[in-house]
């Protein structure tokens, strides 16, 4: 298997129908304490809002980012059974994966089927995890508000092997600060490692590293402000602050 791209593909698809199968192993996705408190609500949320009718439902996790619990809504209310559910939402955590694969030939570079054989071992070592494991039959969004962080590493990694023009390494660096932003909107508790990603453009030795960097940090401003858009400006409409109840006293917000 000396092509990358079908060894990409290849690793990818197995590792992804592997992972597809840990809620069908388990008897289907089930309905955790956090499932029933506010992951559903949320997705209700993110479907139509409900602030006319709810203040404080599911205490301060109702102000959490919910578009990623909407397809959890969705398949709830549309009487999927636990093992559609479970399937469902498990392919689309694995989005993720071609990324890990990516980290893989990073580490790994050696194009032989020897090589081939260490990056599978390396994937597999990856999502060996029982907490990643568990992500896979969960409605949990930690695993997939770390997607576009995952895949900014994956792609920052790339930049330290490959010699890329200046025009392509600009919209590199935007991407990977685009991703980050966007995962911190996803999730704020993604902010500490986010903000780090840049720096790894540093360890690349020429005369824009520091430019790199700081391009993605701008980059990731902007993809924040994009994602988080449309949740901060209901907050903010609602209570007068766009990350209540969060320094609700410092910016001023108010529960209508």
């Amino acid at each position: 298997m000396r092509s990358m791209k079908a060894e990409a593909l290849v690793l990818s698809a197995i590792f992804a129908v592997l992972l597809m199968l840990v809620p069908v192993a388990g008897g289907g996705l089930g309905l955790s304490w956090d499932a029933i408190n506010h992951h559903i609500y949320l997705g209700w949320v993110a479907d139509r809002a409900r602030f006319d009718l709810d203040i404080w439902p599911a205490a301060t996790q109702s102000f959490q980012f919910p578009y990623l619990y909407w397809p959890a809504y969705k398949l709830y209310s549309s009487g999927a059974s636990a093992m559609e559910a479970g399937i469902a939402l498990a392919a689309l955590q694995c989005i993720c994966v071609p990324a890990v694969w990516v980290l893989a030939r990073v580490c790994i570079p050696d194009r032989s089927w020897f090589g081939t054989g260490m990056r599978a071992i390396a994937m597999g070592m990856a999502f060996a995890s029982s907490v990643v494991l568990s992500m896979f039959n969960t409605t949990a969004n930690d695993l997939v508000s770390a997607i576009p962080l995952i895949w900014a590493i994956a792609l920052v990694s790339t930049n330290l092997l490959e010699d890329k023009k200046p025009r392509r390494s600009l919209v590199l660096c935007m991407a990977v600060g685009l991703l980050c932003g966007a995962s911190v909107a996803f999730k704020l508790s993604n902010g500490p490692i986010a903000v780090s990603v840049p720096l790894l453009f540093l360890i690349k030795v020429d005369g824009r590293r520091l430019t790199a960097a700081l391009t993605a940090y701008v980059a990731m401003i902007a993809g924040f402000g994009l994602a988080y858009a449309p949740w901060g400006l209901e907050l903010a409409h609602r209570f007068g602050n766009p990350v209540f109840p969060h320094f609700d006293s410092f910016l001023g917000g108010a529960a209508p």
